[in-house]
């Protein structure tokens, strides 16, 4: 028979956890503490750049009616300046499928622009189709008449 085999003996230090040193304001938060003192408390949300909205989320934050105004400003903003009378009639009309259609998936915001000068500029040429036959109704195609004999 054998005698029994000891068994190897492992010692684990345990170090107690560092304890952050409390202060008097901890139950209410260091917001309240750097208030007291006469600091401006850190903001992450506003502290944090971010990238400008694309414009293709500008168009879709139009249809939302809680972001519908800032995002009109923000689309003003950003587009040259031949394309805002557009902009504005298109948004005043409901008729946001023509921004949709200029804001599409996977353009870049150059594309968009351009996308949006060439609707601008046929829709101003629409316009003034209308124009010339309200005032020229004789020189209008579909109305033929009959020649007096």
């Amino acid at each position: 028979m054998m005698p029994p085999i000891p068994m190897p003996a492992f010692t684990f230090s345990f170090r107690p956890a560092r304890e952050p040193a409390s202060s008097i304001d901890d139950d209410r938060g260091p917001t309240a503490y750097a208030m007291e003192r006469g600091l401006e408390p850190m903001s992450h949300a506003s502290s944090r750049m971010r990238p400008p909205p694309s414009l293709r989320r500008l168009v879709k934050d139009l249809s939302r009616a809680r972001k519908a105004d800032q995002a009109r400003e923000l689309l003003e903003a950003r587009v040259p300046h031949a394309v805002i009378e557009w902009l504005r009639d298109s948004i005043a009309t409901g008729d946001l499928w023509r921004l949709r259609m200029a804001a599409r998936p996977g353009a870049g915001e150059d594309e968009v622009i351009a996308s949006m000068l060439a609707a601008a500029q046929m829709w101003e040429a629409e316009l003034q189709q209308a124009a010339e036959a309200l005032t020229n109704p004789d020189d209008d195609p579909d109305s033929k008449k009959a020649p007096k004999s």
